[in-house]
């Protein structure tokens, strides 16, 4: 399985995370907006924010939220806390229905079977000053 390149700008990305899994293991994943499976010259996208479906921008072709998802594919690396492999990932990924869905990917280490997690990452809260 080869993993597709290190996204170098993030707006050909449709998710990506950096994070430390316990104390001594990292994971990076990203996930590409899909080429279009018509041409495959352009990555699909919305063409505006409202839209319910995704386009091509190269051959117009329209595709469904369900076709969308169907076409992604994860890349992962990652360095197993439990024995510190440093392995690499590339499948396709069911994207959570929910948007606070707190787990993004469940995997397991390819060397010790430890079962690992991407958790989608949260906006730390601010506490507002409390008024006299």
């Amino acid at each position: 399985m080869n993993l597709e390149e290190k996204p170098k700008d993030i707006t050909e990305l449709d998710f990506f995370t950096r994070q430390l899994i316990d104390k001594n293991g990292f994971a990076f994943m990203w996930v590409y907006k899909p080429l279009c499976p018509e041409c495959s010259k352009a990555r699909l996208k919305k063409l505006k924010k409202r839209d319910k479906v995704y386009a091509c921008a190269e051959c117009s072709k329209t595709f469904e939220p369900e076709e969308y998802k169907a076409l992604l594919k994860f890349n992962l690396e990652y360095v197993c806390p439990a024995c510190k492999y440093e392995g690499k990932l590339h499948d396709s990924w069911e994207k959570p229905k929910s948007k606070t869905a707190p787990i993004m990917l469940k995997f397991k280490c390819e060397k010790c079977n430890e079962k690992l997690k991407v958790m989608r990452m949260k906006k730390a809260k601010t506490k507002k000053p409390k008024a006299e």
